[in-house]
């Protein structure tokens, strides 16, 4: 890939990523307006965390981490033909275990429901109940679109899968403000499933065109299913942390508030992903196939840049945005939800767990790389041995912090597992694969900058609420983006003065495009 390319392509990749967690948080927004805190806004969200759970734990990680790695040894020893016949096969796999989880899903919802959702009361279990049966069939849909990601991207195609979730998103917006009158909650379920559908319209029309055609003929046996074996089954226990903990966290959730505690932890964790994830899921689009590539060609110094150089791209620019949260999170949460349906009790405790997994941002962002650059080696028991403990803690961890500190407490136990499981995934990288890449992060002049970005909010939001007058939605505005934007130009000019290495990283190997990305 040229320079110019490259430049291009990540630009892309973020806008787009971007752009597509901002109409998700649109779509969160106007669901808050409307149905608030309620028991259908927590039944809705209960009903929709377990179709993604089941597939992230059965299938999703295993997908996008063991697929990609197998198909690209498959194109550089044995053609295109070979390796698309290899993703024939796979998808006829996986199309047919979606289908058989999703009918079971549908069979049984009622008794799932009465296991994740213990504390909620009859009717909201029912209504959960329904809304499930409603939306696992897009399960089918999502393994089908997260095989074509994978073909796409290995073949050097990262627009078209940066774009997918755009789609989905605004069919949700645009059901809610017109047909959510009419058909309510049960609509909006069925506007997901539709919405993944259209994702994988919109994948399959490009793979087509890049030469992919799918067979059911071509059956279930290929020699390369048993690498994806070997590599998915540690790959799958590892990605079930973040299921696993969403879903014991969500299920103690509704004993709270009334049964008002799932919506409130999908609204806190909704903006803390969205901000966590958004610049780190967009490099390691990019990275994990030149990972995968550098690693097949033994390029260890190459890899090893790589790798350490998206760390601290992720770190440079993720932890003023987790120090914005932690400052100004209520105000965040007054500007994007605070309207219609959701007042002001929902505001405080919102805001006070939002506060908490804010803790967990700069690990969580970490984290993201760490993950594709064990799989791109393809070392997977790494992974499996933080993802077991990481499980154990939060789980311990929310059941005992929940008691002291209510819905709070179960976003500070999801912070200090994602902390646990990035500090572990730290000393092995660090000892086994990049020493002399890692050697000169310049952690002091960071902290430095961050102390700086800290006092700069400070002191202007106490300039700003003495300055500001009556409360209105511009004047909060106002008040959060004056401050934010002072912290972030002092922390950009500090990055500068202090002579940041890591910027050098930005303009030689996303900017310019450095030798890895030639």
């Amino acid at each position: 890939m040229n320079k110019k390319n490259a430049a291009g392509t990540v630009s892309f990749i973020f806008i787009a990523i971007m752009l597509s967690k901002v109409l998700g948080q649109v779509r969160e927004m106007v669901i808050a307006a409307i149905y608030g805190t309620s028991a259908q806004a927590s039944a809705y969200f209960m009903a929709s965390q377990l179709p993604v759970s089941f597939f992230d734990m059965i299938l999703g990680s295993a997908i996008s981490s063991a697929f990609i790695p197998v198909y690209n040894m498959f194109m550089e020893t044995d053609g295109k033909e070979r390796a698309n016949l290899f993703a024939t096969r796979f998808l006829n796999v996986i199309i047919l275990a979606t289908a058989v989880i999703s009918a079971l899903g549908i069979a049984f919802a009622g008794p799932i429901m009465s296991v994740f959702g213990p504390s909620l009361d009859m009717s909201t279990k029912l209504l959960a109940a329904q809304l499930l049966q409603i939306m696992f069939p897009m399960l089918i849909f999502t393994g089908m679109a997260f095989v074509f990601v994978g073909l796409l991207q290995s073949q050097g195609e990262f627009k078209i899968p940066a774009i997918m979730s755009i789609v989905s998103n605004a069919v949700c917006i645009l059901y809610l403000f017109t047909l959510n009158k009419y058909f309510g909650i049960y609509g909006l379920a069925a506007s997901l499933v539709i919405g993944w559908v259209l994702q994988f319209i919109i994948l399959a029309v490009p793979a087509r065109k890049k030469g992919y055609r799918h067979s059911f003929k071509a059956g279930l046996a290929d020699s390369g299913l048993k690498n994806v074996a070997a590599l998915a089954l540690p790959v799958l226990f590892a990605s079930w942390v973040q299921p696993i903990n969403a879903t014991v966290n969500m299920s103690i959730a509704s004993g709270f508030a009334n049964g008002s505690g799932p919506s409130i932890l999908n609204y806190a964790n909704r903006l803390y992903i969205i901000a966590a994830s958004v610049f780190a899921v967009s490099l390691t689009n990019y990275t994990f196939p030149k990972m995968s590539r550098l690693s097949i060609a033994k390029e260890d110094r190459e890899w090893s840049d790589v790798v350490a150089g998206s760390i601290k791209l992720v770190l440079l620019i993720v932890i003023p945005i987790a120090l914005v949260f932690l400052l100004q999170g209520e105000e965040i949460i007054r500007i994007i939800y605070q309207r219609g349906e959701f007042d002001e009790t929902a505001v405080k405790m919102t805001s006070a767990a939002m506060f908490w997994y804010s803790m967990g941002m700069v690990w969580y962002s970490a984290q993201e790389i760490f993950n594709k650059a064990f799989y791109s080696v393809h070392d997977t028991k790494t992974p499996l041995i933080s993802s077991v403990g990481s499980i154990i803690t939060n789980v311990a961890l929310s059941f005992i912090l929940s008691k002291y500190m209510g819905i709070s407490g179960l976003a500070l136990a999801a912070s200090v597992s994602a902390a646990l499981w990035c500090i572990f995934s730290v000393v092995m990288l660090k000892s086994r694969f990049f020493k002399e890449s890692f050697k000169d992060f310049q952690l002091i002049k960071i902290i430095i900058m961050a102390s700086a970005f800290v006092l700069t909010v400070f002191f202007v939001r106490q300039f700003m609420c003495a300055s500001v007058g009556v409360e209105t939605l511009l004047n909060r505005i106002i008040t959060f983006a004056v401050p934010a934007m002072a912290g972030v130009a002092v922390y950009i000019f500090l990055a500068f003065l202090l002579k940041i290495k890591e910027l050098d990283f930005i303009k030689k190997r996303f900017l310019k495009g450095g030798k890895a990305d030639d």
